[in-house]
């Protein structure tokens, strides 16, 4: 594959200018990946660092690509032959797709990032855009609050500690789920007064919490649950903010309590059960709370004078007033089976859905009318391929605007 310089010197000032053909892009990348001209791969380089350019989604990402290069390349001269070159070549093809606005490589993208395997180094990179380092959703770590104000990371060393941080309880801990169980199997539990412990899961994380009773609950990203630990039989009072599966172990002749907060927007409510599965969907900045009944029955108090019955493969939903009707059992499951599921979902509501898994801020800005998204997707998928799965589906553009992802119709 052989091109003369004043035609790759073309080639850049199109793609620079926006000028540049389909088909020139896809020779411009073929030029960079295959190439064996240490020339043409500098010229190549220097031209997207021009001060003059504007570079997007920032000068950062240059930054990120070189520092992710060096984690995985030793300082050391490297040969043409090697395989050190061609992470070089891909990784440069990457920063090339950044550089420019996205949409202009949309036929090319998802194979390339498909071929290359940078799902986790594009990752990486977006890590240096959260919108807020000090906000609990954006956080890093599992966080997990004992007893006593004492927190323990559970992705970090320190949770080495649960084992025995409370008394008669024990804490096992595995890679994504905690369990509580009896230091005394053969005794049962007499509290004199209720010990709770409060998990936050931040965005881009997901984690399971097997209470004392046999309960387990699955917790989405960007969520919150306070929790008892050292109440057995008698009645359990659990606290939710964000998303949650319930799988309630059945006990004769006790409650179990899921207390769903509201704000100005929603109502405040109570999720009672004897023992049966359900899925409480009721994040802060979602418009409704969405309480999904798979098997078994439930009740809501605090809704109407007397509790309301919800049946199985129904759903209740409320806001300032409460309406009940037949469950999308798919689109409520959807986030267990690691799948984004849009079916006529307002863009706007998709900004959050993606905000909460990949963690970065996405803003959408509408020209009229709320455009509904129709769209199954697995979350396996890195956040670029999404996007641009999401743009040749919906009509959709999308830029990268500093630390923030703007859609546009």
């Amino acid at each position: 594959m052989n091109y003369n310089d004043s035609y790759i010197n073309l080639l850049i000032q199109r793609c620079l200018d926006r000028t540049a053909t389909a088909e020139e892009r896809k020779v411009l990348m073929r030029v960079l990946k295959y190439t064996d001209n240490e020339q043409i791969e500098a010229k190549i380089v220097a031209a997207f660092q021009q001060t003059q350019v504007r570079l997007e989604p920032s000068d950062s990402v240059w930054t990120a690509i070189e520092k992710q290069v060096a984690q995985e390349v030793p300082v050391k001269p490297i040969h043409k032959s090697s395989a050190v070159l061609q992470f070089v070549k891909y990784a440069a093809a990457v920063l090339l797709f950044l550089m420019i606005p996205l949409y202009f490589f949309r036929d090319a993208l998802p194979p390339a990032i498909t071929e290359l395997k940078l799902v986790r180094e594009v990752n990486d990179i977006f890590k240096d855009k959260t919108p807020d380092a000090s906000s609990e959703e954006f956080a890093e770590e599992i966080e997990l609050l004992l007893s006593q104000d004492r927190r323990v990371n559970l992705l970090g060393s320190d949770s080495a500690v649960l084992a025995n941080a409370e008394k008669s309880i024990r804490i096992s801990h595995s890679d994504n789920q905690i369990s509580y169980t009896l230091q005394d199997s053969t005794t049962w539990l007499m509290p004199s007064a209720t010990v709770y412990h409060t998990i936050k899961v931040p965005y881009g994380k997901r984690f399971s919490v097997r209470l004392i009773d046999g309960t387990t609950v699955l917790l989405n990203s960007g969520t919150e649950l306070r929790y008892p630990i050292n109440t057995q039989q008698q009645d359990m009072d659990l606290y939710l903010t964000g998303e949650a599966y319930f799988d309630v172990a059945k006990l004769q002749n006790r409650k179990f309590n899921v207390h769903v907060l509201g704000n100005r927007l929603k109502r405040e409510h109570i999720v009672q059960v004897l023992g049966t599965q359900f899925n409480i969907r009721a994040f802060r900045s979602d418009k409704q709370n969405v309480t999904t009944l798979y098997e078994g029955a439930i009740q809501v108090s605090g809704l109407a004078s007397t509790p309301v019955r919800l049946e199985p493969s129904k759903q209740i939903t409320v806001d300032q007033h409460y309406a009940i009707a037949t469950a999308d059992l798919q689109m409520s499951s959807a986030w267990r089976n690691n799948v984004f599921y849009f079916r006529n979902i307002p863009v706007d509501e998709v900004c959050l859905e993606l905000e909460r898994w990949y963690g970065i801020k996405v803003i959408y800005n509408k020209s009229k009318e709320n455009k509904k998204v129709l769209a199954q997707i697995s979350r396996n998928k890195s956040l670029i391929e999404v996007l641009d799965m999401l743009a040749q589906t919906n009509d959709i553009k999308y830029d990268f605007r500093g630390k923030e992802v703007i859609l546009t119709d």
